[in-house]
């Protein structure tokens, strides 16, 4: 069994490997290497790179998702929490653009099943946006798939800008991602609102 700091170290040596060399480069000996761990060691925790990178990414995708979670304050409307725990994302995968490469492009190409996990993380942020309809106007009752709405155009504004080698200026694209996740909820003119708010802020 590897211990926790080294089996992180190798996880993340792994994704690293992931982004920078592709799936067929990607080297399981140079991730060991980084992480101080041996073939022996390898062999127990995983069955072999895949196994490993899967297990990578479902630990990174489980930090992204507690990080966004913990800046989503109970104490303020859902449209300030909403905002914090975007503010909080954009800024983790700012800080780190192999690994929101890793996240967004390098692992989900792997194969369907990769995909899937990809699929699976943007939902892990549906739950956020369902306070939103009690923010509606409109007399009609959102569809259903509102909630997929509003998360399938972050996650669009997000993959564009990594895609483009521009995952560092994530953070200041807060107030246009921001607009798109609220707009079906509020409408554009009070989703405007919080944007200028959030321009401000910036």
């Amino acid at each position: 069994m590897i211990e926790t700091e080294r089996r992180d170290k190798l996880l993340r040596a792994m994704l690293d490997e992931l982004a920078l060399a592709g799936y067929e480069e990607a080297s399981v000996e140079r991730a060991q290497a980084a992480a101080g761990v041996s073939e022996a060691e390898f062999g127990v925790e995983f069955a072999d790179k895949d196994a490993c990178l899967f297990a990578a990414y479902d630990h990174l995708t489980d930090q992204v998702v507690a990080r966004a979670s913990l800046h989503c304050g109970h104490d303020k409307p859902w449209p300030e929490r909403i905002r914090d725990g975007l503010e909080a994302l954009l800024e983790e995968l700012a800080s780190e653009p192999r690994l929101a490469w890793a996240l967004t492009r390098s692992f989900p190409g792997i194969r369907p099943a990769a995909y899937q996990r990809y699929v699976e993380l943007l939902g892990r942020f549906i739950p956020f946006m369902r306070e939103g309809r009690e923010y509606s106007e409109v007399d009609e009752e959102l569809p259903g798939e509102v909630e997929l709405l509003a998360v399938g155009a972050a996650e669009a504004i997000i993959f564009g800008e990594v895609d483009a080698g521009r995952a560092e200026r994530l953070p200041q694209m807060l107030p246009e991602i921001l607009f798109s996740v609220l707009v079906p909820f509020m409408g554009p003119d009070r989703a405007a609102d919080e944007m200028r708010s959030a321009a401000a802020s910036i």
